[in-house]
């Protein structure tokens, strides 16, 4: 990778790596701060509704308690709960002076007696509605307790709408007076009273509504329902634009009911905050962008591009192979620097190389002169070893001649010894016999053809005809050359040599893939030691146990198959018995 491309992919990966930064500061640290303070902000709001609804409660009471304790009430209940002169109450337009929607008046006995109003917008009285008398029957006076419960107060939902509820006993300024009944007033927390609060509270909107303590609420997990059942309020976003907060308000009923507050308003900083931080943040990336490319400029100007003109410098020098070239010194102290140690390294190589040169002519000069001295060593050699072989062979064959012609007419004693100069001399025959393959190996002319390995063991079964020799699956083509013949007759002498004239010998060949072929030659002699085996085709190796010597037989084997590119090694006939005959398997290259 070039380092113009690297320094780019590095600017990148620091821009990028610097936006991630940026993203979660401003996600989980300063967002994430703005949301703490709006939860909290929230839940004041919702504290404040709520002691707003307190006040208003208290009020109500307030109000309940005062009317309960004038005389004109008390005289208006009548004795025995008969009701007296009921122009006092009859005042629709004094309850609306008392913000109270609806008066109530029971006797003693739980039963209602009076019922007031106020009036509406079109100056009419509201009737009272029925569902009223329920909710007062299950809150203010309960079944059993037909004189009520003196002084309770709370909400409700009445019709679509929450309601304010207090009950007072009616005693008149005697409080040790007995009760003629209960005094109960509502007031109404209606859709016009709502938007007083919100005007006055500086809330832009919240809503009271039934819950229930059983089916759940939705939105609400039973984990929060459960915390605001004990008082604490859940805040929480609705949406990007809208906060939400959410308290619950136990019912004056004696039934467990319960009332939802919901508070919402509008997360204006947050959306201010959230704009404002995506302009700083399309800011950064165009200076990040302005900054990248003036880096880039920068580094181009005083870095990549002396660099790359060094690099352009140096493989011109490469391809030309012209070291006598040398490159401008210019630009930065350290550029200098490297231009300079790279032109004397120039120098050094350009004299090194005339040096090199020089060398090797004088060491082409002295090769020749190695060739022409290797060409008359090797002729007077091969000249040399002809006539030594062929003298000897000579005086070997008269020595065997003259040796068979006395053992014809000597006596017995003498014709032990006769035989044994025989047998010496046609062990020197076979020696200088090896000596002269293996002269015609090392002068052989590299390369193979393809012949046919059956017809090469036949001509060599021939030359021994009262040798028991089977074959089996030779009928193959193989890479080789005319010496072929060479390892078969080697193997062949081998195994009459020590397994003497009685010797079975079988020759197998099977394909081991990957066009090569296998080629077995098995005899039952006396076998090969399993430590002679490994070296069994090396020169004169001995093996004392089984074999005496193998003289250089099997080491012409083995150059001869080597050289057509196969291995060769040894095996026991039956596996484990080294006695019981050895395999010599070799493999060739198919030509098919």
């Amino acid at each position: 990778m070039k380092v113009r491309t690297r320094s780019r992919l590095i600017l990148a990966a620091m821009a990028f790596v610097f936006l991630i930064v940026l993203s979660f500061i401003t996600q989980f640290i300063i967002l994430d701060s703005f949301r703490t303070i709006e939860k909290q902000q929230m839940t004041a709001n919702v504290e404040r509704v709520l002691s707003n609804l307190n006040n208003q409660e208290t009020s109500v009471a307030a109000t309940c308690r005062d009317w309960a304790g004038r005389d004109d009430t008390y005289a208006f209940a009548g004795e025995s709960g008969s009701p007296g002169a009921s122009g006092t109450f009859n005042q629709p337009r004094l309850l609306g002076t008392l913000d109270i929607d609806y008066l109530l008046i029971y006797d003693t006995s739980g039963d209602m007696i009076f019922s007031q109003g106020a009036l509406n917008a079109d100056g009419i009285p509201e009737v009272v509605p029925a569902q009223l008398e329920e909710i007062i029957s299950n809150s203010i006076i309960p079944p059993g307790m037909p004189t009520g419960v003196s002084g309770r107060h709370g909400v409700s939902f009445l019709n679509g709408e929450p309601v304010i509820l207090a009950g007072y006993s009616i005693r008149g300024s005697n409080q040790s007076a007995p009760s003629r009944g209960t005094l109960v007033m509502v007031r109404a927390l209606n859709s016009h009273r709502i938007g007083d609060m919100e005007s006055v509270l500086q809330i832009p909107d919240f809503a009271l509504v039934p819950a229930s303590p059983v089916t759940g609420i939705d939105g609400y997990s039973d984990t929060d329902i459960q915390k605001m059942r004990k008082g604490e309020i859940i805040s929480e976003p609705v949406n990007s634009s809208q906060m939400g907060g959410t308290a619950m308000i136990t019912g004056i009923e004696d039934k467990p009911t319960f009332l939802m507050l919901q508070v919402f308003t509008d997360r204006t900083v947050y959306t201010d905050v959230q704009t404002s931080i995506l302009i700083v943040a399309a800011s950064i990336v165009l200076l990040s962008a302005v900054f990248i490319i003036a880096v880039q400029f920068l580094l181009q100007r005083f870095v990549l591009g002396p660099l790359s003109a060094l690099d352009e410098d140096i493989k011109t020098i490469g391809e030309s192979g012209d070291l006598s070239r040398r490159i401008p010194e210019k630009g930065d102290e350290e550029i200098i620097s490297v231009t300079r140690a790279l032109n004397q390294m120039l120098a050094d190589l350009e004299e090194k190389r005339a040096e090199l040169f020089a060398a090797r002519s004088e060491l082409a000069k002295r090769n020749l002169d190695l060739e022409e001295f290797n060409r008359k060593a090797n002729l007077y050699l091969d000249i040399y070893l002809d006539v030594i072989t062929y003298e000897i062979l000579n005086a070997m064959m008269g020595l065997r001649g003259y040796a068979e012609y006395l053992k014809d007419t000597a006596r017995e004693n003498e014709k032990k010894f006769l035989k044994k100069i025989i047998d010496l001399a046609q062990k020197s025959s076979n020696v200088i016999r090896n000596i002269e393959t293996i002269s015609r190996i090392y002068k052989m002319q590299p390369g193979v053809v393809a012949i046919n390995l059956e017809e090469i063991v036949k001509k060599e079964m021939a030359a021994r005809q009262n040798v028991h020799i089977t074959l089996e699956g030779c009928d193959r083509m193989v890479r080789a050359n005319d010496m072929l013949g060479v390892v078969f007759d080697n193997l062949f002498s081998n195994s009459l040599k020590f397994g003497g004239s009685g010797v079975s010998i079988n020759v197998s060949a099977r394909d081991v893939g990957e066009g090569t072929l296998e080629i077995s030659v098995a005899d039952n002699g006396p076998g090969i030691s399993d430590e002679m085996k490994p070296g069994v085709f090396d020169r004169f190796a001995k093996d004392t146990k089984t074999r005496s010597s193998y003289g250089l037989g099997l080491h012409i084997v083995k150059m001869l198959v080597e050289g057509y590119g196969g291995k060769v090694w040894a095996e026991d006939r039956i596996p484990g018995d080294s006695s019981s005959g050895v395999v010599i398997r070799f493999t060739l290259r198919l030509a098919e």
